[in-house]
């Protein structure tokens, strides 16, 4: 998995400049996830040759906005439970505060690699403040001027070198064990996502190895299901008491992130009685964008009363909340009776099939006829013909279409829409997500 890299730091130290800075001196930005109350809260990029994520905890916000202390503490608790290495920006230009001393004493405690960074250093006189920056117990600042670009290749050497000196960088890439579907668990820390994995663990006598992951308590657990086998790639879910467990909240969810990259096959675990939240909205689309397999799996069926009645209930609920994933399949199970895990590795298998199937030219373009025959698509606001000529396969995991038509730009979402609709009542791909591109 990618390091994480948090900036923490004051209102006002310019955070968000560096933050910007880091990301758009280089064009290698690949995502970007929707934060809370900022567009962009969280990127993967790369960075001296690194790629990782680089996180804003400053797009966090508590509900008191004015409590600048509050507001720091929350950023370095988020940052402390996610991070791998953190930047703690200061003002170079004005006095150490209390808050910063504060804040410093959390991050030296506990034992996080932090990086100093004092920004606003456009000044010669800057120089000689920088000794009073140690005081906060870190070494040597990094001293950088963001908005005049001044100092960003020293503080991303540094990055790059605290990485490499904690074996924090990112993995070499490694083809894949084509045999082995690697599955991603995600979900709030109370709908029973450990519950269930352990239900679906310890039911299993042929468990070949577990391997502790990170500081973030990531992991790999590998089983077998009949002849098949498959590794659960499992983040645990961060829990905090007091005012800042809204924003460790939303930070755990962009940890998330990295189990859904690292994996085929993605099981969003939804808690029956507490419905269909926010959160869960957020991971699905997630998963949607990095094209895994997906299965929505409705934990504590136990305390149904009525078990027909209620699975069509919530059924019907789901659809209308997961309107974007009507192909994604759904699993009722109870981790406390171990009900329904068979039933669910099961589709865990066969969605990951799915995302390998390959359809043939002769039956994609047979496809194509009929379905152009049955509704052609729209013309431009000038009258012109959209017409399309072709469809081919590109790819798979996900599967993976190209249509060739004379104007890629003007064919409408609800087009779009229509063709993948059709591809699917033609060709399955229950339980995966596909991609149309138009050229």
């Amino acid at each position: 998995m990618l390091p994480i890299v948090a900036i923490v730091g004051k209102p006002n130290t310019g955070k968000s400049t560096i933050f910007n800075r880091l990301l758009g001196k280089r064009r290698a930005i690949e995502s970007d996830v929707a934060g809370t109350t900022r567009d962009k809260l969280m990127s993967k990029t790369t960075i001296g040759g690194e790629k990782m994520y680089l996180v804003d905890t400053g797009g966090i916000r508590m509900e008191n906005e004015d409590d600048i202390e509050e507001d720091m503490l929350a950023q370095a608790h988020i940052a402390i439970d996610g991070a791998d290495v953190i930047l703690f920006v200061v003002d170079g230009q004005k006095p150490l505060s209390g808050e910063d001393f504060h804040v410093a004493e959390i991050l030296r405690k506990s034992g996080k690699r932090t990086i100093l960074v004092a920004n606003k250093c456009d000044n010669p006189d800057i120089e000689s403040r920088k000794y009073n920056l140690y005081e906060l117990g870190f070494g040597d600042a990094v001293a950088v001027a963001a908005l005049h670009k001044i100092g960003l290749d020293a503080l991303s050497g540094m990055i790059v070198t605290v990485l490499e000196e904690d074996g924090k960088t990112a993995p070499d890439e490694k083809e894949k064990d084509a045999d082995v579907v690697r599955v991603s668990f995600l979900g709030k820390p109370n709908v029973g996502k450990s519950s269930l994995l352990n239900a679906i663990l310890g039911k299993k006598e042929s468990i070949v190895s577990d391997i502790p992951g990170t500081t973030r308590d990531t992991v790999e657990a590998y089983l077998k299901h009949g002849d098949k086998e498959l590794c659960i790639v499992d983040t645990a879910g961060v829990r905090r008491r007091g005012k800042v467990a809204k924003g460790i909240e939303k930070f755990s969810v962009l940890r998330s992130l990295q189990a859904i990259e690292d994996s085929d096959v993605s099981v969003l675990v939804l808690d029956y009685k507490e419905g269909i939240t926010s959160q869960d909205m957020h991971v699905a689309s997630y998963i949607l964008e990095q094209g895994n397999g997906l299965i929505i799996t409705v934990n504590k069926s136990d305390l149904m009363d009525n078990v027909q009645e209620d699975c069509n209930r919530f059924i019907k609920h789901a659809r209308y909340k997961f309107d974007f994933l009507a192909w994604a399949p759904l699993v009722f199970v109870s981790a406390l009776e171990n009900k329904g895990t068979s039933e669910l590795l099961d589709v865990i298998f066969d969605c990951n099939e799915e995302r390998k199937r390959r359809i043939t030219d002769t039956d994609l373009s047979i496809w194509l006829e009929k379905t152009v025959s049955d509704h052609t698509p729209k013309g431009t606001k000038y009258g012109q013909l959209n017409r399309i000529d072709s469809i081919t396969q590109h790819g798979i995991q996900p599967p993976s279409f190209t249509i060739k038509t004379r104007f890629p730009d003007k064919v409408h979402f609800s087009y779009r829409r229509y063709l993948e609709n059709r591809l699917r009542e033609e060709f399955g791909f229950n339980g995966t997500a596909i991609r149309i591109r138009f050229k």
